[in-house]
């Protein structure tokens, strides 16, 4: 998709990540009739597909004394064919941990369910686990990231001059 190629050209060179160039969800749906273009047998893509990206942030601790937390995003690109079952994942991160827990959901100790790939629907409920997997990787650490930005604040507004205006009992 080319939002996932504009996305990926810029992943890690920008300093400020608030523009919507840096989050974001796209969707492409082919579903045609059966005799189209983009099917090609050898590798068992009949071409009605669908396609996603999208990027999620996580945050992690580090061991920087200044600041101590990381804010860390990932890339996400996936394409399922629809008849085959067949999958394309690009998942673009800094650091290899989901590639670790998606091995581990996939792989020889993970769930039955997850792992089970002989029909189309059973291949399309193993990618929705991914995506699950995705979106609790984002989600681990912001609890403890927002606390210590707001222990900051408060010591940042206590140790302000200001704060003689304003009551201690707020705080």
């Amino acid at each position: 998709m080319p939002s996932y190629l504009d996305f990926i050209s810029v992943f890690g060179l920008q300093i400020e990540q608030r523009d919507l160039q840096f989050s974001g969800f796209r969707s492409q749906v082919t579903i045609r009739d059966r005799e189209q273009p983009l099917e090609i047998q050898s590798l068992r893509r009949s071409g009605r597909l669908y396609q996603l990206f999208y990027n999620l942030k996580a945050v992690s601790s580090t061991t920087a004394e200044t600041y101590p937390w990381s804010v860390r995003q990932a890339a996400i690109h996936h394409q399922f064919d629809i008849d085959q079952g067949t999958a394309l994942w690009i998942i673009t991160e800094g650091g290899r941990d989901l590639k670790a827990s998606i091995q581990k959901l996939t792989g020889s100790k993970g769930r039955p369910v997850d792992q089970n790939f002989t029909k189309p629907v059973d291949c399309f409920r193993s990618s929705l686990a991914v995506h699950l997997l995705l979106c609790q990787w984002s989600t681990e650490q912001w609890r403890w990231y927002i606390q210590w930005l707001e222990s900051e604040m408060v010591e940042k507004v206590r140790s302000s001059p200001v704060t003689g205006y304003l009551s201690n009992s707020i705080f």
